[in-house]
Parts: structure tokens; sequence; C-alpha cells
């Protein structure tokens, strides 16, 4: 059994959704600590201008290592509808826009002032749009050691699911103890993740992007572009 997982970020990226698709479970690691204008808040959209950060505002809570289930969002009164017309004012004329946007919309202008559920929520209803069937489950519903260890408690995290096998980004080998793995009965293995290059809207194509860049374009072709 494969096991893979990642914060609950922000729109996140292509990468995240096809790490997520080679896996037969994903974890929301939503357990560990928020780190402040991460990607667990914020993401790039393509505009005009060229890349733009996209951000959910939170509230700051005054005190370190919150953790990020526990983070909330706030800020201006409109936040919600400014990141909609954010999207909408880059992505409107996407010949796909109007497939995904109103869902999207929908999610981002709820009652839901949780970072990691509102997160959670985005991803779940593009993995069902890109016909995603892992299972997806967070790590605050585990019992799991303390975090000073990034790499134990992976391997803990693991053995919970009754992984054998952990699938991990490429930046996951800057902070890894790989010889670990093998110690605690676990194989590593890092994605095979390599960027598509598809259509976009403007000027000159740029990497890394948030998902909802390749939806609104591609639409139902995402999927096979993206490589699941």
């Amino acid at each position: 059994m494969i096991v893979t997982g990642h914060q609950p970020n922000f729109l996140p990226w292509l990468g995240y959704f096809y790490k997520m698709a080679r896996a037969d479970c994903f974890v929301f690691a939503d357990s560990l600590a928020f780190s402040k204008r991460s990607y667990t808040q914020r993401v790039q959209i393509k505009t005009a201008g060229g890349p733009q950060w996209l951000t959910a505002p939170i509230l700051h809570t005054g005190y370190v290592g919150q953790v990020i289930r526990d983070v909330r969002c706030g800020g201006s009164p409109n936040w919600r509808q400014q990141l909609v017309k954010a999207i909408k004012g880059n992505y409107l004329q996407c010949p796909y826009y109007r497939r995904y946007g109103p869902a999207i919309d929908a999610i981002l202008m709820s009652g839901e002032d949780r970072l990691a559920e509102l997160n959670m929520q985005l991803i779940k209803y593009i993995a069902g749009e890109l016909e995603i069937r892992t299972p997806l489950v967070t790590s605050s519903e585990m019992k799991l050691p303390p975090k000073d260890d990034p790499t134990e408690w992976i391997i803990s995290l693991c053995k919970e699911v009754g992984a054998t096998v952990y699938l991990s980004g490429l930046g996951g080998a800057k902070y890894q103890d790989e010889g670990a793995y093998g110690r605690g009965g676990i194989k590593l293995v890092y994605t095979d993740f390599q960027h598509p290059t598809y259509p976009q809207a403007f000027e000159n194509f740029v990497p890394g992007l948030s998902i909802v860049d390749l939806l609104f374009n591609c639409g139902p072709d995402s999927a096979a572009i993206l490589g699941i």
C-alpha cells in the first residue's frame, strides 16, 4: 500500500494532485504547524501581467506553533468576494471557467472560516473533477508522535494507515533521513512528476500555477494532460 500526504494547501499546484492520484491513501497533514505565507494559504494564478499571488487571509493568533487545523480565515469583511473577483477577473474568458468557476466560488463563499477545512473542500471538489478516487484522511484523526523529527513522524503515519511505501515529493529529499525509512520497514520513493505544458491565457507559459489554471483552460482534458 502506497501512502502520501501534504498540508491542506490553498488551491494547490498540479504536482499536488499528481501525487494524490499515484497513492492508495492521501493524508491531509492538518496537525502540523502552520507556516505564514506558505502554500497553505496562497498560490499563484495567471494574469495579463504575469503570475500573481492569490492569498486566503488569516486571523493572527499571537502565538507560535499554531497547528493548521486551528487557523481561521479573516481580514477585510469582503475577503471572500475579493478571492472570487480575482479568479473570475483573470479566468472568465478561459474556455472552461463557466464549467468549474461557480462550484469553486460557492466553496469560497461558504461560511467556512477554518482554513484547513476550506482548503480540503476545494481540493476534494477538484480531485473529483479530475476523477481521482484516492481515499483522503486527516492526520488530526490519527495517534501520531510529536513532530520534532519529520521522518519519524511520517514513518509513524505510514504504520498508522498500514502502508509499506511512502511517496514523497522531491522537496522531501532536503530534510528526510532516508535511511530511517528502511530501518522502519517503509520503502521511500519520490514522485516522478514532470510538469506538462498546456494552453494558457495570455502570453508565455508559466509553470507551477494553481490547478485552476489547468482546469479553466483545458477542462475535461486536464487529467490526461496531468498524466493521471
